[in-house]
């Protein structure tokens, strides 16, 4: 098999492909749904891991697709910022899981400070829209906005890493073998 080092190859996007698919169909089964949006859900596993196989440029563009497509199946307008800042930003973010390549790839332990500045980045893009958008009708938008998103963002960061770390062992081998 010839060794493509182009940025874009065709098992790239083909990968690329099957994971925005594989996390929309986990976003239809969320383990928890927020009255006004958001949910704990696995959706970002397939982008992160992505990510983490082929780094972080592809990574965040397939979370930045990811986004469209999201909001194209289920889409909520209420301001063009607030489409950025709900939609394509936050998974984009799910993609600077892409820096986690640590010198030792065969540790767990050296991926989660990516995990956790990807999901910290993600829930910033949330808090931002809560924060200018969606402010409560009384007391802090800022207090409002942050118990609002760390309500589903945070079970969900510790949801994601329990099932990496039982996946770690079995996928290993495919996020350490890049074409």
């Amino acid at each position: 098999m010839k060794n493509n080092k182009s940025m874009f190859s065709t098992q790239m996007l083909v990968e690329a492909g099957i994971m925005v698919a594989l996390s929309q169909v986990l976003g239809l089964f969320p383990l928890y749904q927020m009255p006004q949006g958001g949910d704990v859900s696995l959706s970002m596993l397939p982008i992160m891991v992505f990510a983490i196989r082929w780094g972080l440029a592809p990574g965040i563009l397939v979370g930045v697709v990811y986004g469209v497509v999201s909001y194209i199946i289920k889409p909520y307008f209420y301001h063009p910022i607030q489409v950025l800042l709900d939609y394509p930003l936050p998974s984009a973010m799910i993609g600077i899981a892409g820096l986690s390549f640590s010198k030792d790839k065969n540790s767990y332990l050296g991926y989660i400070p990516s995990i956790l500045i990807a999901y910290s980045l993600k829930f910033l893009m949330h808090f931002l829209s809560g924060l200018v958008f969606f402010p409560p009708e009384t007391g802090s938008a800022a207090k409002y906005s942050f118990i609002y998103n760390i309500t589903y963002i945070g079970p969900e960061i510790i949801i994601f890493l329990v099932v990496f770390a039982l996946l770690w062992k079995p996928m290993g081998k495919y996020l350490r073998r890049q074409y």
